[in-house]
């Protein structure tokens, strides 16, 4: 028996040592479970505490609005100009309307909007609109970046930051289109490790013509905490398009802007959201050397031509006010859009084009070829032989005979007859003063040249009417 009682005192002894090697490997299997899940949004949330407040109390994120997707903005959209393959609509946008100087009338802006500054950005994206274009060389975009925090399932942290987009054409005689990004309003709450997430920008872009290679400037930051980006919460990129790589006849490059902010989360919190990434829109961009606008150098081949944003934005304004120079122009206008079948020539389905983004005009530049001034003079001889055939004396009158759509567009009154098909007839013609007429045409040639406008199928306008 007394070998018995040592073979079992052994046995014992033996198990007592296996059950302390298996209680660190026992204690790590109950480690709790942690997983971040992150989310996008381009409509702000009321209120960071109050979405913290609702996750905890078991609310789903959808409900609250914490989709990644495009949220509940009732913004319009607009669409990009170019070929296909770099065209689209982007959603839940609003568009600047002009602020005229302390007591002048309204009128056409000559110079549009070229820099913007981040109050001004989230200022008009601060409600139900996650893109702002102030005009064709300034517009921004902001997008509120979030992420709900768990352990074993039970919500712990939320925390929240807004990144805002700002992209720029500062100079006019300039092909350098800047992006410059701000991180703002940092909220954490909880239970987090939102300081030691590593957010890493991945910018990237298509092109027309293809593969057209971007020169860079600025600077593309690697991966860095959100600790670290508090502390510099800015940085600049550029791009530009050297001049020579374009589409004829106006050496057009265009392009789709796109960036992404990749989070990684620290060990051991775990992603359980698909959502890899954080999102922008794209920004549409255009460089364009055509030989009929501002900054054409061509014994300068690194410094002609210009760059743009590529929407058909902003629009040509004409002012009814007594003040305007235009006035005359402008009613008439105004009369096409508003009473189309009580204009000249009689056509009781009138409906020009032009009054909206959705249906906009293309530019005709007649000095392109002897095509581009055969169809810019059909234009003008449709809306002679009406204004003619009202009054074969307008002209000893000191009028002239104004036409809506213009002559300098492809949807002038000649339009029927270069391209069978589309309704005869829908255009405007009416005789108007001179010096009116005379001034409403400089400021569509000065329009053109300020926005950058180009010839045909590739780039729009429309037109506003205000008082």
């Amino acid at each position: 028996m007394g070998l018995r009682r040592r073979l079992l005192s052994v046995l014992l002894a033996v198990m007592g040592t296996a059950a302390v090697l298996a209680a660190p490997q026992a204690a790590a299997a109950i480690e709790p479970s942690r997983s971040v899940t992150g989310y996008f949004t381009d409509t702000p949330l009321p209120s960071p505490a109050d979405t913290f407040q609702r996750l905890k109390s078991g609310e789903s994120a959808r409900s609250i609005g914490l989709t990644g997707g495009t949220g509940k903005a009732t913004a319009s959209a607009v669409h990009r100009t170019g070929p296909e393959g770099v065209r689209g609509v982007q959603h839940n946008v609003t568009v600047g309307e002009p602020v005229p100087p302390a007591g002048l009338a309204p009128r056409v802006v000559d110079d549009p909007q070229r820099t913007m500054t981040l109050a001004e950005c989230k200022a008009h994206t601060a409600n139900d609109a996650s893109m702002w274009i102030a005009s064709r060389f300034a517009m921004c975009e902001s997008r509120w970046f979030a992420a709900e925090w768990s352990v074993n399932g039970k919500v712990v942290g939320f925390t929240q930051m807004t990144v805002s987009a700002i992209a720029t054409v500062p100079a006019a005689d300039s092909r350098e289109i800047y992006f410059d990004y701000y991180f703002s309003d940092f909220y954490a709450a909880g239970t987090n490790a939102i300081d030691a997430t590593l957010v890493g920008a991945d910018p990237n872009y298509v092109t027309a013509p293809d593969n057209i290679a971007l020169t860079q400037g600025g600077l593309d930051p690697g991966p860095r905490s959100v600790a670290q980006i508090k502390a510099d919460p800015h940085f600049m990129v550029s791009r530009r398009a050297e001049p020579g790589q374009g589409l004829a006849p106006d050496d057009g490059v265009w392009a789709i802007w796109n960036m992404k902010f990749e989070p990684q989360w620290p060990a051991p919190w775990v992603e359980t959201n698909p959502l890899a990434e954080w999102k922008f829109s794209s920004f549409g961009l255009r460089w364009d050397n055509s030989s009929y606008l501002p900054n054409y150098k061509p014994a300068d081949v690194l410094h002609t031509g210009g760059a743009s944003l590529s929407y058909n934005m902003s629009p040509l304004r004409y002012s009814t006010a007594a003040t305007a120079e235009e006035q005359a122009v402008a009613l008439h206008i105004e009369k096409a859009f508003t009473q189309p079948a009580g204009t000249q020539p009689v056509n009781p389905s009138k409906h020009v084009l032009g009054q909206s983004a959705s249906k906009p005009l293309h530019r005709l530049q007649k000095g392109i070829s002897q095509t581009h001034l055969n169809r810019y003079n059909a234009n003008r001889r449709e809306a002679v032989k009406v204004c003619t055939a009202v009054d074969p004396e307008y002209a000893s009158k000191g009028l002239q005979c104004d036409e809506y759509p213009f002559a300098s567009t492809y949807e002038g009154s000649a339009r029927s007859i270069y391209e069978p098909g589309t309704p005869a007839n829908n255009f405007s013609a009416l005789a108007v003063d001179g010096g009116q007429n005379g001034k409403a045409g400089n400021q569509l040639a000065a329009y053109y040249d300020k926005s950058r406008i180009i010839d045909g199928e590739n780039d729009e306008f429309y037109v506003v009417i205000i008082s």
